[in-house]
């Protein structure tokens, strides 16, 4: 036998109705990207987007400006080899990746130089 809702349940039901939509992959991860940047809820976003409680011109534009830098890491992080180092003057990481310009005639021959004689532990040296 199914129990009924608590009355309660049922107001709240009534007072707060689901919605829902379908977006494109694409259109969804960029929608979850501006919710997270903002550090609301869905829910509250889109309360203050009717209510013009935001100005998504204003708002949007510095997100999609930190969506843009984000998606830049991901993509520069997502393949080929890289790694974090913090800057010597303020801390906050410095990314070096081998799709930057400069991995082959900088980088690298810096990281061969320090780790060129390290190796695993299970292994023999020559």
């Amino acid at each position: 036998m199914k129990r009924s809702e608590y009355p309660s349940q049922k107001n709240y039901r009534e007072n707060n109705p689901s919605v829902s939509f379908r977006l494109k992959i694409e259109d969804k991860a960029r929608l979850d990207a501006i919710i997270k940047a903002t550090g609301k809820p869905l829910s509250q976003w889109m309360t203050d987007f009717i209510h013009y409680k935001i100005d998504p011109n204003e708002e949007i534009s510095e997100l999609v400006e930190r969506i843009d830098t984000l998606e830049e890491y991901i993509n520069e992080s997502d393949t080929g080899e890289h790694f974090t180092v913090p800057c010597s003057v303020c801390g906050k990481p410095m990314y070096f990746s081998s799709k930057h310009s400069n991995w082959q005639t900088e980088t690298y021959p810096k990281l061969i130089e320090a780790f060129g004689k390290s190796r695993h532990k299970e292994c023999k040296p020559k």
